[in-house]
């Protein structure tokens, strides 16, 4: 299964932010004082918000300490398709692990509520694992489960909705391409009696 891509910023993105961190020295220089506290306030309420995150998170990881991607899978039954299952797991795992661990998920972990992930970075996390499912994320405005994802089971059905990818002349087990035309085979192989 292929890691999700790194998303690179596009070039107007450093013209951006160069303009921000130059707007910010401008400021800092006309009005430092309010600045350094508007900082530190914020710096404190960044802090905050981090160790709570941090404590919540721990509780969760402690509390599934022994469930692994085999219960996760299980929860879906046979008929679900298993790179789905895997790229879902292991992404969200990944991303709301605490102290470089992965935490276990759940079938009927709530994204927003439960695992604490913003609408935003859902959506990128979405793109990823569609990556990593080969699966396409075009058109998922026709999907019907547009819009209704709300929990980590939601986002499996989605993705089992949304069309595979199929690279041209690839293996579909990920095996060795075959070249399309004649396999140049021009007689029958000898019958086995």
């Amino acid at each position: 299964m292929p890691p999700a891509p790194i998303h690179k910023p596009k070039w107007w993105a450093w013209i951006f932010v160069t303009a921000l961190f130059a707007g910010l020295a401008y400021w800092s220089w006309q009005q430092p004082y309010l600045v350094a506290v508007l900082f530190a306030v914020l710096g404190v309420l960044v802090w905050i918000q981090t160790i709570w995150q941090t404590h919540s998170r721990r509780r969760l990881a402690a509390s599934r300490h022994e469930e692994s991607i085999c219960r996760f899978a299980r929860s879906f039954g046979l008929g679900a398709d298993s790179w789905i299952l895997r790229a879902v797991y292991e992404e969200f795992s990944r991303f709301i692990a605490v102290d470089r661990r992965a935490i276990p998920i759940r079938r009927e972990d709530r994204c927003s509520e439960d695992l604490k992930i913003d609408p935003e970075d859902f959506d990128d996390l979405a793109r990823d694992i569609a990556f990593r499912a080969r699966r396409s994320m075009d058109a998922c405005d026709k999907n019907p489960f547009y819009g209704k994802v709300k929990t980590v089971g939601d986002i499996v059905t989605f993705l089992e909705y949304q069309p595979l990818i199929v690279e041209p002349c690839t293996a579909p087990n990920g095996g060795p391409a075959t070249q399309l035309g004649n396999s140049g085979v021009t007689e029958e192989p000898p019958s086995v009696s």
